[in-house]
């Protein structure tokens, strides 16, 4: 028996919860690499001598994540790879859209994305209609993705959903693999098993959130990712665009809109636990991790609600 310490089964064994640990991402930049991935993927793989070294800043400094992925159905290598740049979903606020284009060569893809600016449509890509469904599986960046992220992508090759899934590299909370990403929603999902992320994918194509495995949205703080789950849970929402958050009026209080029920004030107390074990595979132990409990709903009279619903979109 090897007691190489492997980060996804401590966290299960600590009863550690998914809800509220979705990677914070406004918008992101698919590049399509084939090949080995190393443990950055984007630096240790062919596409990484075709970029500067301040490619990635630049682009966070946009608010754009860049990550590579790679088809779940395998085939040749194509010479021209395909780009995907989404603009995540925030119910209320920014409607969801990916944009697609290819590239004449990987050297070409550091070009593509100079002119990318969230909020502004991008010259010569072409929409893409079809939701895109990202399993973390880079084994060099964490064990964990790999092992548990490999068995998800084989069993959905068999489904529906097979020409729209895509092995990516790293998204966030290797922990909690295996992990899938859905685009545009930026909906993020853990800890399941790969019958069950067949089940989660179907379950939003027909507009609903399987919450069993929802970790949160990446276009929400993790206080705000925590408030929505607990409205769903509490008031048995599952649609998709239901939960709609509108800011926080005072601090430990977060509001937001319920389809069909109203407004509420949600009272979410934050504290940061401290974890023995590391929190990756290959991390270091004593990490502080925050955690959240709501603990009170309010409803909002209709009056007090307007102003936010204004700002929100609503």
């Amino acid at each position: 028996m090897s007691d190489r310490f492997v980060c996804s089964d401590a966290s299960e064994v600590r009863h550690e919860g998914v809800v509220a640990t979705a990677s914070q991402v406004r918008a992101w930049l698919l590049v399509e690499v084939h090949g080995a991935w190393g443990e950055d993927a984007l630096v240790d793989s062919s596409l990484g001598p075709h970029l500067p070294d301040d490619w990635k800043h630049d682009l966070k400094l946009r608010g754009i994540r860049p990550i590579c992925i790679r088809p779940a159905v395998r085939g040749p290598e194509p010479s021209s790879p395909r780009l995907f740049f989404v603009v995540a979903a925030r119910p209320g606020r920014t409607a969801g859209v990916i944009w697609t284009r290819t590239a004449p060569t990987l050297s070409a893809v550091r070009y593509l994305a100079d002119g990318l600016q969230v909020g502004v449509d991008p010259l010569g890509w072409e929409r893409h209609r079809e939701r895109l469904a990202l399993v973390c599986t880079n084994g060099r960046h964490d064990q964990c993705c790999a092992n548990r992220g490999r068995p998800v992508v084989r069993h959905l090759r068999a489904t529906p959903w097979a020409e729209r899934t895509w092995e990516s590299s790293h998204v966030g909370g290797d922990r909690f693999a295996a992990n899938v990403v859905v685009l545009p929603d930026s909906v993020y999902y853990g800890r399941m098993e790969p019958p069950e992320a067949e089940v989660l994918l179907d379950e939003l194509a027909a507009g609903r959130l399987a919450l069993e495995w929802f970790r949160g949205r990446s276009t929400l703080r993790f206080a705000e990712q925590a408030v929505e789950h607990a409205l769903r849970r509490e008031l048995d929402v599952r649609g998709v665009d239901d939960v709609v958050v509108l800011g926080s009026p005072e601090p430990g209080r977060i509001r937001a809109r319920v389809a069909g029920v109203g407004t509420i004030d949600v009272v979410v107390e934050r504290s940061i636990a401290i974890t023995d074990e590391p929190l990756t595979c290959r991390g270091t132990p004593n990490q502080r991790v925050p955690t959240f409990a709501v603990t009170e709903f309010v409803e909002v009279e209709p009056d007090d609600a307007t102003e936010d619903d204004r700002e929100a979109g609503g």
